[in-house]
């Protein structure tokens, strides 16, 4: 169904600029051809869209993320450091993008929606999806501002200090329990402002236990106790049933802001026509080696072949130099990308989070004996689910060959509990395909899949894959004391301290 949303871009587009200030609403308030007041609803919608957010997925998602775990790869030094573990300020490309329009937009329209119980349901809503932008900062960073955050307009605050992991997991969690409970049925919800579920409060309930279900699972090498418990309680809530339920932005084009941004990135920056991201050999052979239905989903030559005898993948951490050393050839445009025909049409999804991940953690809270569940029931739904998925691109993967990947591609183990592990967090990782921040998280989470590390010359790591990534450096001028409070309490600014949810075992 064609959205109408796109109308209400225009409206918002003051609120979504990182100059926005009170004087500007007010001068503009005082013109008698402007509506005093922007509703919240057109606002939300800008926010949902502007999540994924084009320079956060190209260098952060795709160009830290996705290359540290090894699903792309690239030969470039000067950008997409990922790959080589380079000290860069792109590193804190999300961290500023989401400060600049999505944290202040959530905190402003919190503060209209929760004055009035008749909009018990938007600020629910917006509760909730300040969570699911929230977290994927504080697993990026560790400690950032959280509970002041985005406050500059509403208290003046615009030095916010910083809340720690375990402050901000704790909130969130919180957060999301009293969001899910609060909605009302007999209340206005923001309609067809809402992109993602159109204001239909059972998806929005499952969508809040559902992120409280991957919140649990992150604890769980910190507090096994705490996770379980939570895990627990987002079970008995109610999570995603189907693929209907995916928290899924669909995008339109051909503008930006109608845009995927994966999509829009690698046709603004002309990065298929460069060579400038390619699918990782790791991940690639992976796939290969299962006979994975997705692969000629997720891959295909520059031009457009996604015959699967014809793909083949970049080795990380080869730079110009190497690159034409290598033996399998030192042509970029023999090397697979990602599909130019399903992946990177503009109008192509962006999801956020999917009953496939649902099920494949259900899968593991069933392995660790958190539920009475069978694992290999969940994790055949898992998989089945993510292929299903696939249909957002117009490809339709035959249920004999979804069988035949369960029973002779990657069943599961019959046994073992550190193989059975092993083998749900490898699919985590092909289900999380292009969300790089989550397969990111997921792997420093489980430690699976194992990774080779690159150790390219002058790397910040010594041949070590990042744990986190680093702060902008912008943040030490505009809030030194915050950013500096902070690391005496979590550890050096650097890719190798660990955030709290991730600890060494």
């Amino acid at each position: 169904m064609k959205r109408n949303y796109f109308k209400y871009i225009v409206a918002c587009t003051l609120l979504t600029t990182g100059v926005a200030c009170t004087k500007d609403l007010e001068d503009i308030n005082k013109n008698p051809n402007t509506p005093e007041y922007v509703t919240p609803d057109p606002i939300f919608t800008t926010i949902q869209m502007n999540t994924p957010g084009l320079e956060s997925v190209r260098r952060g998602s795709i160009g830290f993320c996705m290359m540290m775990v090894q699903q792309t790869a690239t030969i470039k030094t000067d950008d997409l450091q990922g790959d080589k573990y380079l000290q860069s300020d792109n590193a804190g490309t999300t961290f500023y993008d989401t400060y600049n329009a999505q944290a202040r937009n959530l905190s402003t329209i919190m503060a209209d929606v929760s004055k009035s119980p008749d909009n018990i349901n938007r600020y629910a809503a917006t509760r909730i999806w300040r969570v699911l932008v929230m977290h994927r900062l504080t697993d990026l960073y560790g400690a950032i501002p959280y509970s002041k955050a985005g406050r500059g307009y509403i208290d003046n605050i615009y030095t916010p200090a910083y809340d720690s992991q375990s402050e901000i997991y704790s909130d969130m969690l919180k957060e999301l329990d009293e969001a899910a409970q609060s909605f009302d049925v007999n209340k206005a919800t923001y309609g067809t402002a809402d992109v993602v579920y159109q204001g239909k409060i059972q998806q929005w309930k499952r969508l809040a236990y559902s992120l409280m279900l991957r919140l649990g699972m992150r604890l769980s090498k910190v507090d096994a106790n705490l996770a379980q418990t939570w895990v627990k309680k987002a079970i008995a809530g109610g999570l995603m049933q189907g693929n209907e339920d995916n928290c899924k932005l669909q995008h339109e084009g051909p503008n930006q802001e109608q845009s995927n941004p994966i999509s829009y990135s690698f046709f603004k920056f002309k990065l298929v026509e460069l060579g400038d991201i390619k699918i990782s050999k790791t991940f690639l052979n992976f796939l290969l080696q299962s006979n994975d239905p997705r692969l000629p989903v997720y891959m295909s030559l520059p031009g457009g072949n996604s015959v699967v005898a014809n793909q083949k993948g970049l080795p990380n951490g080869l730079d110009a130099n190497s690159f034409q050393a290598y033996p399998g050839g030192n042509d970029l445009s023999t090397y697979s990308t990602f599909n130019v025909g399903k992946i990177l049409p503009l109008s192509t999804p962006s999801f956020m989070l999917t009953y496939a991940e649902v099920e494949l953690m259900l899968a593991e809270a069933a392995v660790r004996g958190w539920i009475p569940d069978n694992a290999a029931d969940h994790y055949s739904r898992a998989v089945t689910a993510s292929m299903q998925q696939q249909s957002a691109y117009g490809v339709t993967i035959d249920q004999n060959a979804i069988n035949g990947y369960l029973q002779s591609g990657k069943p599961f183990p019959a046994s073992g509990t550190n193989e059975q592990l092993r083998v749900i967090n490898e699919q985590y990782w092909v289900a999380t395909f292009l969300n790089g921040i989550e397969s990111y998280a997921n792997w420093r989470r489980s430690g699976f899949p194992a990774l080779t590390p690159v150790n390219y010359p002058g790397n910040a790591t010594s041949g070590v894959i990042p744990r986190r990534l680093t702060y902008p450096q912008s943040e030490y001028s505009d809030n030194g004391k915050s950013v500096k409070d902070a690391i005496v309490r979590q550890g050096a600014d650097t890719y190798l301290t660990r955030v709290w949810w991730d600890k060494q075992q």
